[in-house]
């Protein structure tokens, strides 16, 4: 499976439900899926290798306890190790869930959440046996909790330069609904005022669509309290930045 959306809109909420579910083993922004089909050396190429900076099974920072970040490390040796047996063809969602499979023993079900993803469903949706899950939320919430971001910790990334202004961020987030419209029959898209709302309901029906037991996700991980963010985060230059990109986006999905 796999966990996508555009940044800031509660991939990281997911991911920690589904990464608790005791029949789901979820790896943070590994990018395995996202390369996919390519030979052996160069998907090890393409995937994240940065442990040290943040965990690859947990959403850990720099300052996460070396024994965390070590058990990462082991982690990607043992991926590659694994799939050293699959080098002579492409490797593909089949590959990719053996090998994890054997470091994620005892779960039925293996993935990883990247938000980029979103970005990736022309291919994404041809993939069989590829559960795809994408979350949505308010692109002024996205907005304004992405540039706290990008103003603080993520700073120094690269997306820092290319998403430095409300108007640039609202772009990208418009992109992100259109490829989940466009591809939405072969998704379970979660809005993530519904899942804050009424996450019995929501983590119900995915359970449902991911066949697993619904009892096994902890729904009191879910907290309310980022809904709306936008009023107090957001100046008014910001707030008319985003209306005029994103505008008429928001209004179809009913945020205003």
């Amino acid at each position: 499976m796999i966990i996508g959306g555009h940044a800031r809109s509660g991939t990281t909420l997911m991911a920690r439900l589904c990464g608790r579910h005791p029949e789901i083993g979820m790896t943070i922004e590994f990018q395995n899926f996202a390369a996919l089909n390519s030979s052996y050396w160069d998907h090890l190429r393409r995937i994240r290798k940065n442990w040290y900076v943040r965990g690859i099974l947990r959403n850990a920072g720099r300052n996460a306890p070396w024994g965390a970040r070590l058990e990462s490390a082991g982690f990607l040796t043992f991926y590659a190790l694994g799939l050293l047996r699959y080098a002579y063809r492409p490797i593909g969602v089949a590959e990719i869930e053996s090998v994890l499979h054997r470091l994620f023993p005892r779960t039925k079900l293996v993935g990883d959440k990247y938000p980029r993803y979103v970005f990736q469903l022309d291919s994404l949706v041809n993939e069989a046996g590829l559960k795809r899950v994408i979350i949505y939320r308010d692109g002024r919430d996205v907005v304004s909790s992405m540039l706290v971001k990008i103003h603080s910790t993520w700073k120094h990334r690269g997306m820092a330069r290319e998403m430095d202004s409300a108007g640039k961020i609202a772009r990208t987030w418009v992109r992100s609904i259109e490829a989940m419209e466009e591809h939405r029959n072969w998704l379970h898209i979660v809005r993530y005022e519904a899942l804050v709302e009424n996450p019995r309901a929501e983590l119900d029906a995915l359970a449902a669509f991911l066949e697993v037991d619904p009892a096994g996700f902890q729904a009191e991980v879910v907290r309310d309290t980022s809904i709306g963010k936008h009023r107090r985060g957001l100046t008014s230059e910001e707030l008319a930045e985003t209306w005029d990109a994103a505008g008429p986006t928001l209004a179809r999905l009913g945020y205003v």
